[in-house]
């Protein structure tokens, strides 16, 4: 049997994957080397986010993932909790509360978009009522705002039980140890022990993309990134979700209350080449230890476990902190002459599905296929949606000019899929305003389509 896709990972993008080009119609088979979500998936903080801090950064990852977040709210609400998060601001820190709130009015822009609420600031004698255990010495007031907490391996176990049920042939514990080619063209892989051809190959095995992609003769630089969390099996060691600054005062970690223990992390690491070395070390213990001990009068003397992870990020300049979490759907035939055969790299969970889009978006294209995206269309369990708000789909140039903010319908600045939103910069005489393309440090070759409850991304990389 030749399948129209082969996927390769069994994640929640792989598992994103597998469901849209199903839900298309297209005939498709996936591999994955263990569980579903048991990797990258399983390590994260289990936070469907908008990322407020890329704010400062990447606008565009911010809104791309609040936008994205709203469908997957839509679509698995079941597996979602609302998490109240507190970032507690005391003397001393790097940032002051008028600094913090300032970020926090820009991410009430975008909260909407995933159903989320607007910030609140509390005195230090509110937040300690909200969180007793707090110490009040030097705390000068308090945030409060809110994101959703998600059981991430079943987001990625029920995303592949939908693909699943939309047809596609899904085989566990079955890793793949080769790629398959009909002279260049990669015609499929070898996966636990079986030939799975198909038209187009998608390798979608997050921080394992490069091992892949070498199987075929390429290779995909990324840059590893070390995640370790704390876990406390204490459900509840705080009343609501805190982001705390670190002892070194350049990175924060997140304290997570959840069915499965209280998870304190992640640190943000440069990680080995190969995501099956990667380990937890003392020294990343002791410094989440101590980052969350500074904190609290009393605290658990000893953590019960840890869980460790690699984040794919795109192969990139600048400091761990700094990194854009954008996400890449790389054509290989463009890229290595190494047709039928596609990479996605990068990105998040929160923006699992439009991932998921792209890859299959220029999957059908290479295919002649014209089916649109319907992810968004019907929740996981197969449940129609039917109440879609319409907010502006995250480009470049709307991130740029077209902040979540309304502005008169008839804007002439803005491009038509953002028009009537806009930031102050729109408003800003056009001779003022900054380039409408950001710059990239990866050259790419852009692929735009405008469809109903999509967005286009860089489709191939040069």
């Amino acid at each position: 049997m030749t399948y129209d896709l082969v996927v390769v990972g069994g994640g929640v993008t792989g598992a994103g994957v597998a469901r849209d080009a199903a839900l298309r119609g297209l005939k498709v088979a996936l591999a994955e080397r263990g569980k579903p979500g048991q990797g990258t998936t399983a390590a994260s903080t289990h936070l469907i986010h908008g990322g407020v801090r890329y704010l400062l950064y990447d606008r565009l990852t911010t809104h791309s993932s609040c936008w994205d977040a709203g469908h997957i709210v839509r679509t698995a609400g079941d597996l979602l909790t609302r998490l109240p998060i507190l970032w507690p601001v005391y003397k001393g820190h790097t940032r002051g509360l008028e600094t913090v709130e300032t970020l926090f009015a820009q991410y009430d822009l975008f909260q909407p978009m995933k159903y989320g609420k607007p910030h609140l600031r509390l005195t230090a004698e509110a937040a300690l009522k909200v969180v007793p255990g707090l110490s009040p010495e030097g705390l000068l007031g308090a945030l409060v705002f809110d994101e959703w907490w998600v059981d991430a391996e079943a987001l990625a176990r029920r995303t592949l039980e939908s693909a699943r049920a939309a047809g596609v042939e899904v085989l566990l514990d079955s890793p793949v140890t080769a790629v398959l080619k009909d002279g260049a063209r990669v015609a499929g892989v070898t996966a636990g022990g079986r030939e799975l051809r198909g038209r187009i190959t998608v390798n979608a095995a997050g921080p394992w993309i490069d091992k892949v992609t070498s199987l075929a003769g390429a290779r995909m630089p990324l840059r590893l990134m070390k995640g370790t969390h704390l876990i406390y099996k204490d459900k509840a060691l705080t009343p609501v979700g805190l982001l705390l600054e670190a002892e070194d005062r350049s990175r924060y970690v997140f304290v997570v209350p959840s069915p499965l223990g209280t998870w304190v992390g992640p640190t943000d690491l440069p990680g080995p080449s190969d995501p099956d070395q990667t380990r937890t070390t003392d020294d990343e213990v002791g410094y989440l230890s101590r980052s969350v001990k500074r904190y609290f009068r009393s605290w658990p003397i000893n953590h019960d476990a840890t869980i460790v992870g690699s984040r794919p990020i795109l192969g990139q300049p600048g400091a761990e902190k700094l990194l854009s979490r954008d996400f890449e759907v790389f054509d290989h035939e463009t890229r290595d002459g190494l047709p039928g055969f596609l990479t996605i790299g990068g990105g998040k969970m929160s923006d699992y599905r439009v991932m998921a889009e792209a890859a299959v978006d220029l999957a059908c294209r290479k295919l002649g296929v014209s089916a649109e995206c319907r992810t968004h269309l019907s929740t996981l369990d197969g449940r129609p949606v039917t109440d879609i708000p319409d907010f502006p789909t995250p480009t470049r140039r709307s991130s740029a000019f077209c902040g979540p903010s309304r502005c008169c319908a008839s804007c002439t600045r803005c491009p038509t899929s953002a028009r009537g939103w806009r930031s102050t910069c729109c408003a800003a005489p056009a001779a003022s305003r900054p380039s409408a393309t950001r710059p990239s440090s990866r050259a790419a070759t852009v692929s735009r389509r405008r469809a109903p409850g999509t967005r286009a991304r860089r489709a191939a990389r040069a």
